[in-house]
């Protein structure tokens, strides 16, 4: 007996779609015209995506207009997906968590945009946060004014490259389907500050007004990382020197790149990330259009991952313990929600002892577009990057902005 498993209800398949992996979830819309319409429905509900292995998410040159694409690394599947309202080249990519990306519009305001469902949030406008404002240039056009101390002299931002300078990284607490549950922290201009807003706010919260103020916060600014942690409830912030609830951390200044990020079990870890600048060669005619629009900087200069350090935080010995590695597990690194996960347990294809890695140099990505991008995994083991599946060592256009995610 042959079955017919196109005649399964439409609520059936849905529920179906809602526990398979992105990939799977789909391919499944081409498998027949009911599951199609079941796929369809599944976008239209704009239900969560499904908590599985992360993709790489990135726009190419080789994408229908408006199209994306979203690589999973553990399977090597790459399929090409619509991207809602814009086309995703001309959209910057500044955090993504729990399956939904964040976005800055033409106007510089920050959106959440969930890629598989087409689901999207507003967040509150940029001109909500404390510091900015709405503006004139000197023929009348609109800016935005931002200042960095209440009295000081005013910068002046054009409106769609606002985003360039303000935003720093941002985390989501839960998934934006859960409403006003989701709360955004946003590290932000001047130098790291903190806000943060809950879905459908209408502006941004200052976190810290001034050191002392009561919110148990030693610093105003000077923040580079953010995580939200699920066993307490709590959000948690790395400052410049390596310090959360800890003291000064030796050393920690010259690592440029921090991350903290949770483990299956509830523990913290603090990651450091060491870079090289690196010269690379181009095609000619991208380094003509690179100079045309940039006013000429240098486009090949490429930052290498050259070691990563892995430490284990210890908030009551008011230390960081240095680790050789994660032999069970894989870590998630770049502009999205840190991640670490259980590879024997639950993630079967992904590799052990690894971290998987994007490029997440802000000067970079927003002043150097036309660079290549470093998309990688790095092995704990042999201390060196391979790369993933469909990166060839040719460039190609998604390896330069906006950069995977």
């Amino acid at each position: 007996m042959v079955r017919d498993w196109s005649g399964l209800p439409e609520e059936l398949l849905v529920s179906f779609l809602l526990a398979m992996d992105v990939p799977a979830a789909v391919h499944s819309g081409a498998v027949c015209t009911s599951w199609n319409a079941a796929y369809t429905a599944f976008r239209r509900l704009r239900a969560p995506s499904p908590r599985k292995t992360p993709c790489l998410l990135y726009a190419s040159g080789a994408l229908a207009p408006g199209a994306a694409a979203l690589h999973c690394p553990a399977t090597g599947t790459t399929l090409q997906i619509p991207f809602p309202r814009a086309p995703l080249h001309r959209r910057p990519l500044l955090g993504s968590g729990h399956g939904w990306v964040v976005t800055a519009d033409e106007a510089s305001n920050l959106h959440l945009l969930n890629p598989v469902t087409g689901a999207q949030a507003a967040l509150p406008p940029v001109t909500a946060l404390h510091n900015v404002r709405m503006g004139t240039d000197q023929r009348g056009g609109p800016v935005y004014a931002v200042y960095e101390e209440p009295g000081s002299k005013l910068k002046i931002l054009e409106i769609d490259r606002a985003h360039e300078y303000l935003y720093d990284r941002v985390v989501l607490s839960a998934s934006p389907s859960a409403g006003r549950a989701c709360v955004v922290l946003l590290l932000h201009t001047p130098m790291g500050e903190v806000s943060f807003a809950r879905l459908g706010d209408d502006r941004w919260t200052c976190w810290v007004d001034a050191p002392g103020d009561g919110t148990e916060l030693l610093w105003r600014r000077f923040y580079k990382d953010a995580m939200y942690s699920d066993v307490d409830g709590l959000f948690y912030l790395l400052l410049i020197n390596g310090s959360i609830i800890l003291h000064s951390v030796p050393g920690a200044l010259h690592a440029p790149i921090k991350y903290l990020v949770q483990t299956p079990t509830g523990g913290i870890l603090q990651v450091w990330r060491l870079k090289n600048h690196v010269e690379s060669l181009e095609p000619a005619d991208i380094l003509q259009e690179y100079m045309d629009k940039e006013g000429g900087q240098d486009p090949c200069l490429e930052h290498i991952t050259v070691d990563i350090k892995i430490y284990k935080v210890d908030l009551h010995g008011q230390r960081l313990e240095l680790m050789k590695g994660l032999p069970d597990h894989a870590l998630f690194l770049g502009f999205n929600a840190s991640m670490c996960l259980p590879v024997k347990e639950l993630f079967h294809g992904l590799k052990p002892n690894c971290a998987y890695i994007t490029d997440d140099c802000l000067k970079c990505m927003n002043f150097r577009k036309y660079s290549q991008r470093e998309v990688g995994i790095w092995s704990m083991a042999e201390q060196s990057m391979s790369k993933l599946v469909d990166v060839s060592p040719v460039l190609y256009p998604w390896l330069n902005w906006p950069s995977p995610i």
